[in-house]
């Protein structure tokens, strides 16, 4: 009997730690930027700054959740299609458009609480200094015309005369301009180390961030194509961003080094480097980009 019990205890435990329920988590939160407009979502939807979305570590693809500022109460509903974030003390990224309606773009970080929700809610959805503005009151209906008692006469149809020159039956119509065809756009999806090839086709999209803040170096490179095999390597882990840094060797061929980042602060780089060798046993270290020689 004993044993029985013993047994049903960890079958339960078992149970509840595979299903864990997810009701309310509170953290910091922070936004997209404008670089990463564009790329690929771990999801495979392309990441859109204008559309409501966010990043979770655990949360489905597909997930509704609301995001409430913690100092002013405001709130948005947005879907998660995207893995992250992975900085200490953050549970959420969200779009440029869903920072803007949180009032975060200048905050940068800000606490938040996450809340699972329904799709049905981002319409109903509002912040706390919209729902206190009150609305306009309805303009006056206009008063109806009185109608005029005396009749008018009606007009004389106008006579348009046609010449011969305008003639319909003579008239040849000059055929429509085709349509020019738009290329249909393709389904991608995101290459890793088991999926990258060295001979496919792949999307690159080549982005010049500014030389600004810090980056944690990961890797340094000779060859081009262990440049991709790299990134698609960190891609594993869902790392999306991924930094190259293209320098003159001392031989004079280039020198390609990896970096993840950037970070506007040391602090916070050191803390990601940590974080990186912690999680997923990858050594690197800080660098200032702006100090980069080229």
């Amino acid at each position: 009997m004993l044993l029985l019990k013993t047994y049903l205890s960890v079958f339960s435990f078992i149970c509840l730690s595979a299903n864990p329920v997810f009701s309310q988590e509170k953290g910091l939160a922070s936004f997209y930027g404008d670089a990463f407009h564009g790329s690929q979502t771990a999801s495979g939807e392309n990441y859109d700054r204008n559309e409501m979305t966010g990043a979770h570590k655990t949360l489905p693809f597909g997930t509704y959740v609301k995001v409430t500022r913690a100092d002013n109460g405001r709130s948005v509903v947005i879907k998660i299609n995207d893995r992250g974030p992975y900085i200490k003390g953050r549970v959420i990224d969200v779009s440029r458009k869903a920072a803007e309606k949180l009032g975060m773009v200048n905050d940068g970080v800000v606490e938040v609480t996450v809340e699972k929700t329904s799709k049905s809610a981002s319409s109903s959805s509002a912040t706390a200094e919209s729902s206190r503005t009150p609305k306009p009151a309805p303009a006056p209906a206009p008063e109806p015309k009185k109608e005029v008692e005396e009749k008018q006469p009606a007009p004389k149809p106008k006579v348009v005369r046609v010449s011969k020159k305008d003639d319909p039956a003579k008239v040849i119509p000059k055929p429509a301009k085709a349509a020019k065809s738009k290329p249909t756009p393709s389904k991608m999806k995101l290459v890793n180390s088991k999926t990258y090839n060295d001979y496919d086709l792949y999307k690159l999209q080549v982005l010049r961030p500014e030389k600004e803040g810090f980056g944690v170096q990961v890797a340094s490179l000779t060859d081009f194509e262990n440049v991709l095999k790299q990134i698609a390597k960190l891609q594993d882990n869902h790392f999306k961003n991924i930094l190259t840094s293209i320098e003159r060797g001392s031989n004079g061929k280039p020198h390609y080094k990896i970096m993840l980042g950037p970070f506007p602060e040391m602090d916070t780089a050191n803390a990601y480097k940590k974080s990186l060798a912690k999680k997923h046993k990858i050594n690197g270290f800080v660098v200032p980009l702006a100090e980069i020689q080229y």
